[in-house]
């Protein structure tokens, strides 16, 4: 039905591997780009911005809370002292959770003193709302909600104690079928330093196009595992029923063993 959430497989149990591969292969892809082509400079030349969350197309590093304020300079002994001035009392397992976040990237401006949390929402089985409303907004508001206090936290002890960091948030959220908020998505990128306009449009279009292809490779084992595998089989593309093709060995890096689906 229109506007409503379909079966999908972001909703199959059975894929949830394969869906945090998929995940993973799309954001590694963009915050690499993001990374190559953040060239926004400072004064004396040297760049603006730091990616320690970019590694390579094929792994990434999510930095925990923790890794964060020990960068920032505010993690020894002076959280402590800033929960006691709150009156925030914190069980040992409640302070090594919130310590443990981990958003999807970080990225540093360390002469501007700005950290920003990204985050990147995983692809989901959206037209354009659900019943609870549009679908994107939802996850925007979710994803801010889960590091807000982290935020919060940081900025107010970074001017408790004279450290002027300043911290926000950058969400890049891309739907099931490809589709974002073309405004908004570019201007994080120019947020993060990718001035060039041609660059952003490349980065968006290559975000588009990556997700489409990989929701499709996993609509396909979604029906292998929902039909037998000879049927799921006889409907793949030729290229994906050859075992020897780059198509295929794409789709079984990033989304595992073929459950149920035999080649």
């Amino acid at each position: 039905m229109a506007g409503k959430l379909r079966p999908y497989p972001s909703l199959c149990p059975a894929l949830r591997k394969s869906r945090i591969a998929v995940h993973h292969g799309i954001w590694r892809e963009l915050l690499i780009a993001i990374s190559r082509n953040s060239v926004e400079t400072h004064n004396d030349g040297e760049r603006k911005w730091n990616f320690p969350s970019a590694v390579s197309e094929a792994t990434h590093d999510e930095w925990t809370v923790r890794q964060i304020l020990i960068h920032l300079g505010l993690f020894s002994g002076i959280s402590h002292r800033f929960h006691a001035r709150q009156n925030i009392v914190f069980t040992s397992q409640e302070t090594t959770s919130f310590n443990s976040r981990r958003p999807d990237g970080v990225a540093f401006d360390a002469k501007s003193k700005h950290c920003v949390f990204l985050e990147f929402v995983r692809p989901m089985a959206s037209v354009t709302s659900s019943d609870k409303g549009d679908w994107a907004k939802i996850k925007e508001i979710e994803k801010n909600e889960r590091y807000e206090m982290h935020i919060y936290f940081i900025n107010c002890l970074s001017a408790l104690y004279g450290r002027p960091w300043n911290c926000t948030q950058a969400n890049f959220t891309v739907e099931a079928r490809g589709s974002l908020n073309k405004t908004q998505f570019q201007d994080r990128l120019c947020l993060l330093g990718v001035t060039n306009s041609k660059a952003r449009n490349k980065i968006r279009m290559l975000t588009v196009s990556k997700t489409l292809a990989l929701s499709d490779i996993l609509k396909l084992f979604h029906v292998s595992i929902l039909r037998s595998p000879e049927w799921a089989l006889s409907s793949l593309p030729m290229e994906l029923a050859n075992s020897q093709t780059s198509a295929f060995k794409l789709c079984k890096k990033l989304t595992g063993p073929f459950s149920g689906l035999v080649i």
